[in-house]
């Protein structure tokens, strides 16, 4: 499989699952105009973590990799953040 497809599977399950699990509003766009990437995490009015790739179609792909993998640990590391909030309450 293609690790560029795996990790895009990744960053929309990892956002999907924020959607639904949170109260974390995460948004994920390609935009083709303007040959970028971007996405967002928020709580409430604040960010907590944004990230967009200019020139996306551009990328080397080694790079691409490198910082498609940084977004899903960020994300992983948002979840892990989530979870623990939540069995610390429970």
């Amino acid at each position: 499989m293609d690790t560029n497809f795996s990790l895009f599977n990744q960053i929309n399950s990892l956002s999907y699952w924020l959607l639904l699990e949170s109260n974390y509003k995460s948004s994920v766009k390609l935009n083709a105009d303007d040959d970028c990437y971007f996405i967002s995490v928020k709580k409430g009015h604040e960010i907590l973590y944004a990230h967009e790739i200019a020139n996306f179609s551009k990328k080397n792909k080694q790079y691409l990799q490198f910082e498609l993998a940084a977004i899903v640990n960020h994300l992983l590391h948002i979840k892990d953040s989530v979870t623990f909030n939540r069995n610390k309450s429970a």
